[in-house]
């Protein structure tokens, strides 16, 4: 395998969607030059894939890839609920 490219893994495609919904967010990525607009709506549709994903792996996950993919989706929630006065969004979109 290249050592620059990561094993395939859960772990691996639990940060791809979360460098995906962080970049959604607004976040800069250290390969890009400009900081992305924000556009919650794409966030949280990475923000549900990431749950989808948190349900479908229920009982084949580690203890340690629960903890993980429990804490980055409480994050990205957060990040998103922080978004939704400034973006506009209805107050009734689920977290």
């Amino acid at each position: 395998m290249n050592p620059a490219v990561p094993e395939a893994s859960l772990t691996a495609l639990m940060h791809l969607l979360t460098e995906q919904a962080m970049m959604a967010l607004g976040v800069p990525h250290p390969m890009m030059k400009e900081t992305p607009p924000a556009n919650p709506v794409v966030a949280r549709f990475y923000v549900d894939l990431l749950t989808v994903l948190k349900e479908k792996t229920e009982g084949a996950r580690t203890d340690s890839e629960s903890r993980q993919l429990d804490e980055i989706i409480y994050e990205l929630r957060m990040r998103v609920m922080d978004l939704k006065p400034a973006a506009g969004l209805p107050a009734a979109v689920k977290p």
